[in-house]
């Protein structure tokens, strides 16, 4: 079947379950990536997880492009140029297909007399940029966390509290741990380079992978053959610190809980 969603209002769709309606991305997020292409997949992710990470500050931009919110049903079209604004600010898609793709994104929620204010506003925001992401450097939202968390921080760490802020604030690396029962590690690494991907190994835990950029699961050589599992890597230094003397029963219960991951993505992928 042949899958032309319009990527940007599907975002759109699932950040505003998640805001207005209080649904976890985690359960709205996999039937609307059934209706794209397997390679818009983790783009659609990256829109949504995005967006809701940095909400403060798009919310923010919106309040200071427009005179007035989008409201009832034309709610979606706030989080529409939300997912716009994301893009321009966020990611190395070229702004001209951002614009053209969020535009069209109103056709798809059936609000096609709005095109020409989404363009609008996105254009705006692409000519005051400078000046707009300045005047937020100095707002009280730049840090995008929760006023409650960030006094929460504050008291518990007052000397700290912005550089934990400012980690929290990064994106996480992507872990992997190699099974050494099919491959040793440097022997998956080429595998991975075969596959147009990099990674590198971890100094000190023997298994521990990091990927130069994160990937959909399905992309990992042997994935679903259990070659590679996704793991922290302070999760795979538990074996090496703790030293539990039943280690080779540690070690099964690993391999099982690997097996029953590889089961529910085979599920998974057949009911895509």
């Amino acid at each position: 079947m042949k899958k032309n969603s319009n990527l940007r209002s599907l975002a759109a769709q699932a950040i505003e379950q998640v805001v207005e309606k209080g649904q976890s991305l985690s359960n709205v997020l996999p039937p609307l990536q059934q209706k794209v292409s397997e390679k818009d997949k983790a783009l659609l992710q990256e829109l949504c997880f995005g967006v809701l990470r940095t909400l403060s500050q798009l919310e923010w931009l919106i309040g200071k492009l427009m005179a007035r919110p989008m409201t009832g049903k034309q709610r979606t079209v706030h989080f529409l140029i939300m997912v716009g604004l994301y893009q321009l600010l966020y990611t190395r898609i070229p702004p001209h297909a951002a614009l053209a793709e969020t535009v069209e994104g109103a056709v798809a929620i059936k609000r096609p007399q709005l095109k020409g204010l989404i363009n609008g506003v996105l254009r705006q925001f692409q000519r005051q940029q400078e000046e707009l992401l300045a005047e937020f450097a100095q707002h009280e939202n730049r840090y995008l966390h929760p006023k409650w968390l960030l006094k929460r921080l504050q008291q518990a760490w007052p000397e700290q509290w912005q550089d934990i802020v400012s980690a929290n604030n990064l994106r996480p690396p992507m872990w992997l741990r190699v099974n050494r029962s099919h491959h040793s590690r440097d022997e998956w690494l080429s595998l991975l380079e075969d596959a147009g991907l990099q990674g590198f190994a971890h100094p000190d835990y023997p298994d521990a992978v990091r990927l130069a950029s994160p990937a959909p699961v399905h992309a990992l050589p042997g994935f679903e053959e259990g070659w590679v599992t996704v793991q922290d890597a302070s999760a795979q230094g538990c074996m090496r610190y703790l030293q539990p003397e039943t280690a080779s029963a540690f070690s099964i219960s690993v391999r099982r809980r690997a097996a029953r991951r590889r089961i529910f993505w085979k599920s998974r992928r057949r009911q895509i």
